[in-house]
């Protein structure tokens, strides 16, 4: 009966995400980011070396990802993005079950793994587009499942495996492992475990959060390329650093609690009330205090590092569902009644579907255009380039002809910068390949091949007024 009922919660867990984002799943570009990592993945699966022969600033893990999740499902980007979703709904399942090992009642263990479906599903660059922290927050949540599970102490090896596999997705795993070796320490301090035991387990934790990491170093320098990894791991990572002071961050932070404002409220009532339960209040508070140091330390205000934060923040939120709702105030015992609140769900999940159809289904698919016109004419030794829209090469079956997938790392002189690109000879290089098609977003967008289109190609399609496509004179 609990198998069932347990499959039964993963089955509404996955029914939710795939409602919430079903919109989603059909342009081929929501974010750029996700394009890199599909293509790139293509490039791994054609025999290539990751910071080789291309080169991004991210770690190998989330290329991997894609990777594998190509060679299991093909290369539709719908599926790829149902994918997305289902992985959302894994790690909402558990973040559930660690929940409830933890000792959280069943209702703040299932409002917490619905939270985070809710908070990933809203905004475009809040968790919509796939990105690294969607699937290294899988590996984060089942770690921290079995980390609550409290197993014996082969488990804690398991769960620091776990954390490393979302440690070579993005580094910033580090604080969550952090966390969950110094509550360890400090159960110790307030006696509930002895020191040794507590050790044991977190160096045991530690051990196997390294192992992945080291397999990767290991294989590079197998493979006689040590030195472009650890280029583009650390010397790149630092050049990146960036101080936008303690108002930006403030504002930065006060920005994503009143976009989820709702579930804020429910994360800091559960973080001050004495009523809730006080193990996950604690737990909680660490977490989620190291995962938004992990948010903030680099710098860059991008929204989608909250993802990392949205694990804690739903952990702690569910909390206010755990506290018996005779024991709330009055004027807050309504939220507790199923009858309102669910209608209010499913409000806000048509209201996300509404605004997902807009944003997203209805909007022209440029990619797609400049795919389906440029397909049929384009021979199996053509070569294609695109200065934007790097999911092209996707759609076409085709690699990129130089390295830089991601434009910006080609075209901002920041990236160009800390990069080290040499780019007249990139340039130089990609002339040589002689493209039988270049894709601009606009003629201003022609730059460094002015020339080169105004002698060896012309004009052949225009698609609104951010796609020309030039085709070479032959």
């Amino acid at each position: 009966m609990r198998r069932t009922r347990l499959f039964i919660i993963f089955l509404l867990f996955l029914g939710v995400a795939l409602l919430l984002r079903f919109f989603s799943f059909f342009p081929s570009v929501i974010n750029h980011d996700e394009s890199t990592y599909i293509v790139i993945s293509d490039t791994l699966l054609a025999g290539y070396t990751y910071q080789v022969d291309y080169v991004d600033t991210k770690p190998i893990g989330i290329f991997l990802v894609y990777a594998f999740l190509q060679l299991l499902l093909g290369k539709s980007i719908l599926l790829l993005r149902i994918a997305a979703a289902t992985t959302l709904a894994a790690t909402s399942f558990f973040l559930y079950r660690a929940k409830l090992s933890f000792g959280s009642r069943p209702e703040a263990a299932f409002a917490a793994g619905l939270a985070y479906l809710f908070l990933n599903s809203i905004f475009t660059f809040y968790g919509v587009s796939p990105n690294t922290e969607t699937f290294f927050n899988l590996f984060t949540a089942l770690a921290v499942w079995m980390y609550c599970a409290r197993p014996p102490l082969w488990g804690y090896f398991l769960a620091g495996l776990s954390l490393g596999a979302g440690f070579v997705i993005k580094y910033v795993v580090l604080f969550d492992g952090l966390a969950f070796g110094l509550f360890l320490l400090w159960r110790a301090r307030q006696g509930e475990e002895q020191w040794g035991a507590a050790w044991s387990k977190a160096i045991t934790m530690a051990a196997g959060a390294a192992l992945p990491f080291l397999s990767v170093i290991a294989w590079y320098q197998h493979i006689g390329h040590l030195e472009e990894l650890w280029f583009y791991t650390f010397t790149v990572s630092g050049r990146y650093i960036e101080s936008k002071g303690l108002l930006g961050h403030l504002v930065f932070f006060l920005d994503f609690n009143l976009r989820f404002l709702p579930v804020a409220f429910f994360f800091y009532y559960a973080l001050f009330s004495r009523k809730a339960h006080l193990p996950s209040r604690q737990f909680g508070l660490l977490w989620a205090a190291l995962a938004l140091a992990g948010v903030l330390l680099p710098g860059k205000l991008f929204g989608h590092y909250f993802v990392q934060f949205m694990l804690p923040f739903s952990f702690l939120a569910g909390e206010f569902f755990g506290i018996p709702a005779e024991e709330l105030p009055k004027g807050l015992r309504w939220l507790r009644r199923p009858r309102i609140g669910y209608p209010l769900l499913g409000l806000i999940l048509l209201a996300n579907l509404f605004l997902q159809y807009q944003d997203y289904y209805l909007k022209t698919d440029y990619p797609r255009q400049i795919a389906a016109y440029i397909a049929p004419r384009l021979a199996p030794e053509d070569v294609a380039y695109t200065v934007n829209d790097q999911i092209t090469y996707h759609l076409l079956g085709k690699l990129p002809p130089q390295p830089y997938v991601h434009p910006s790392l080609f075209w901002e002189s920041q990236h160009v910068a800390a990069l080290e690109v040499d780019q007249e000879k990139e340039i130089e290089k990609l002339i040589e390949k002689r493209p039988r098609f270049m894709i601009f977003r606009s003629p201003q967008n022609e730059g460094h091949f002015a020339e080169l289109l105004s002698t060896e190609y012309r004009l052949v399609k225009q698609i609104g007024e951010r796609a020309f496509i030039y085709e070479r004179a032959r």
